[in-house]
C-alpha cells in the first residue's frame, strides 16, 4: 500500500470512529491513547484473521509446508534443526539471522513460525518455552599451564586473553555477563565465528568459554582441552518462543514436538 493511500484509510477510519487516533508530529505519527484503547479491541480480530488464513493454506499445503525460524545463531539448536530435517525431509525450512535485541519486532513483524534465542522476553502474548539448557565449559591449549586441572574457576581467568564472538552476539554478551559476575571483565583478544574458534584455540591464542556440544568436537583434537567449571553450573537457556495466539501449523506442531523429544532425549543421555 502506498503512503498516500494508507493516510487516507487512517482518515477515513479517524472520521468513521469521530475520534482522533494518532498524534501527528512532523512527518510522524503516534498511537494516542484512543489509539491505543482501539488497537487493544481490534488486535485480537486481526490475530483471528490471519489464522484462519494460515489455517486455510495450511489445508491447501497438505504435502509440502515451511517451516519460518528465527535464529541468533545459524550454530543455535542446529544439531535439533538438521535431526528433525532428516525425519520431515518434506518439510522445507527457511532459517533467518536476528538479532537479540530485535527479537520482540521480528516476532511482530515477521512472519516466523518460531524464534530461537537464549532469553526471555517480557512479552506476555508470547509463549516461552526453555527445550534445554545449555551447559558452559573452558576450551584452552593442552600445553597451557591450567591444562592439567581437574576443574578451573572463572576468577582465575582474569588475566587470560578470551576468544569470542565478536560484539552484538549473544554468545559474546553471555560470555562476558558471566565474567563479569565472577568479578572481572574478559580481555578478549580474539573476535571470531564459531567456525574459527577450535584452531584458534588449537594456537594457544586464547581461552574460551564454550557450549557442551563444542566437547564433541574435541574428541579427535589432541591440542585442546575442555574443563568443567568449579562452582555452580554456568547454564544458558535454550529457548523456543512464538505467538500465544498464532496459528501453529502441522510443520510447526511437528517441529515443537520434536524439539520437545530431542533435547529430552539429550537430557538422559547426559545424565547417564
Amino acid at each position: 500500500i502506498t503512503q498516500p493511500a494508507l493516510n487516507l484509510q487512517l482518515l477515513r477510519l479517524e472520521k468513521e470512529l469521530g475520534v482522533s487516533l494518532f498524534d501527528r508530529v512532523g512527518r510522524n505519527i503516534y498511537l494516542n491513547d484512543c489509539g491505543q484503547s482501539f488497537y487493544a479491541f481490534v488486535s485480537p480480530a486481526l490475530a483471528l484473521l490471519e489464522n484462519a488464513v494460515r489455517s486455510v493454506d495450511d489445508f491447501r499445503q497438505q504435502r509440502t509446508e515451511n517451516l519460518v525460524l528465527g535464529s541468533v545463531s545459524q550454530t543455535y539448536l542446529q544439531d535439533a534443526i538438521m535431526a528433525f530435517r532428516h525425519r520431515q525431509p518434506d518439510i522445507r525450512i527457511s532459517q533467518f539471522t536476528i538479532e537479540p535485541e530485535n527479537a520482540e519486532r521480528e516476532l511482530n513483524q515477521n512472519d516466523f513460525d518460531f524464534l530461537l534465542i537464549p532469553k526471555y522476553l517480557d512479552r506476555p502474548d508470547f509463549v516461552q518455552e526453555v527445550v534445554y539448557e545449555d551447559r558452559f565449559f573452558l576450551a584452552l591449549n593442552a600445553a597451557h599451564p591450567m591444562a592439567d586441572r581437574p576443574e578451573i574457576s572463572l576468577a582465575d581467568l582474569k588475566d587470560e586473553p578470551f576468544i569470542s564472538l565478536p560484539k552484538g552476539y549473544s554468545f559474546r554478551s553471555f560470555t562476558e555477563e558471566i565474567c563479569q559476575a565472577a568479578g572481572f571483565t574478559p580481555n578478549v583478544a580474539m573476535e571470531c565465528f564459531h567456525c574459527q574458534m577450535l584452531d584458534l584455540i588449537s594456537a594457544g591464542l586464547g581461552v574460551a568459554l564454550v557450549p557442551e556440544a563444542f566437547k564433541k568436537k574435541c574428541q579427535y583434537n589432541h591440542a585442546v582441552k575442555v574443563l568443567p567449571l568449579s562452582g555452580p553450573p554456568v547454564v544458558r537457556p535454550m529457548l523456543v518462543s512464538y505467538k500465544k495466539n498464532r496459528y501453529m501449523t502441522k510443520a510447526a506442531r511437528a517441529f515443537l514436538e520434536f524439539l520437545r523429544e530431542y533435547y529430552a532425549t539429550e537430557r538422559v543421555e547426559n545424565c547417564s
